[in-house]
């Protein structure tokens, strides 16, 4: 039987390791993915053999992340999740099923699991290079905005994000978490929840960011963590809506000082958001990753 306990920053040095090995470039393999929505989705999660497995209690339902890890074959994992959707007494889903996993699923289980996909769950991936130098015609837009925002901003700069800054970085999010029909907004307020959850355990996981300022005031952040030695997660970004190209500065500034390691950058997905997709594809994604949802059939 699988023992799942709910995940708590005490469980990243074991898991997040473990995570890493998978390779998979989805944000649902970074570890502080998983703990910063928690309180949101109960997320528990669980040690087997050698894979991490991860269970989100949604509704009625199991949710469990497709296994992590470098553990041998994934049968083994994805039958004991599936006796323990059964003890439990829940309908049970596999998520964040890549292509090649599905594929696989199919072939293990002919006609035992219903696969779809939503458009909305995709993420947007992009290279590091593309985005710290944003080259050629088509980023001609973009490289006008940070133009921009350099020209009307002179004296700006861009600051590694440390424990120290945490307090100023806590007020300009509270701050905009208030902005105009923002804090009207279900998602932002659990979002915010989220954030705050990450910084009260800053000095405990493998979070690196960065915030700029401007005029005297910090007009941007952002902050991430690496799903694997290739692929880095940027779990939020946060800018000014009034001052122009305070977005695009915190971007491309990301991508050189905190990013220049990695090959890709995960952007996570657009959650449906018509505005927020138009943003990311404006980006000119490298890869957009979709994900599977699979259902078991009963």
């Amino acid at each position: 039987m699988i023992e799942f306990h709910p995940i708590s920053i005490d469980d990243f040095a074991w898991a997040a390791p473990i995570m890493r090995s998978s390779n998979y470039m989805c944000c649902g393999y970074s570890f502080v993915t998983q703990f910063m929505w928690s309180h949101a989705y109960n997320t528990h999660i669980a040690k087997y053999d050698d894979w991490v497995l991860i269970r989100s209690d949604v509704g009625d339902a199991c949710y469990y992340l497709w296994p992590a890890g470098k553990g041998g074959d994934e049968r083994k994992a994805i039958e004991a999740m599936e006796r323990d959707a059964e003890r439990i007494g829940r309908p049970m889903y596999l998520y964040s099923v890549t292509l090649e996993a599905k594929t696989q699923l199919e072939e293990w289980y002919p006609g035992k699991f219903t696969i779809t996909s939503d458009r909305a769950d995709y993420d947007y991936i992009y290279e590091q290079a593309n985005l710290a130098e944003l080259p050629g015609r088509r980023f001609q837009k973009k490289r006008n905005h940070v133009s921009r925002f350099i020209r009307e901003n002179p004296d700006w700069q861009f600051h590694p994000l440390t424990k120290e800054d945490l307090p100023a970085i806590r007020a300009f999010n509270d701050a905009w978490s208030q902005l105009y029909e923002n804090k009207d907004n279900p998602g932002i307020q659990t979002e915010h929840t989220s954030i705050e959850l990450l910084f009260d355990n800053f000095d405990k996981l493998d979070l690196r960011g960065g915030y700029v300022t401007a005029g005297g005031r910090i007009v941007a952040f952002s902050f991430g963590s690496p799903i694997n030695d290739r692929v880095f997660d940027t779990h939020v970004e946060k800018a000014l809506y009034d001052v122009t190209g305070a977005y695009n500065i915190i971007n491309r500034e990301m991508a050189r000082n905190v990013c220049a390691g990695f090959d890709l950058i995960n952007r996570e997905d657009d959650v449906g958001d018509e505005g927020l997709r138009a943003a990311k594809l404006s980006y000119n994604p490298d890869i957009i990753e979709p994900k599977y949802l699979a259902a078991l059939n009963k």
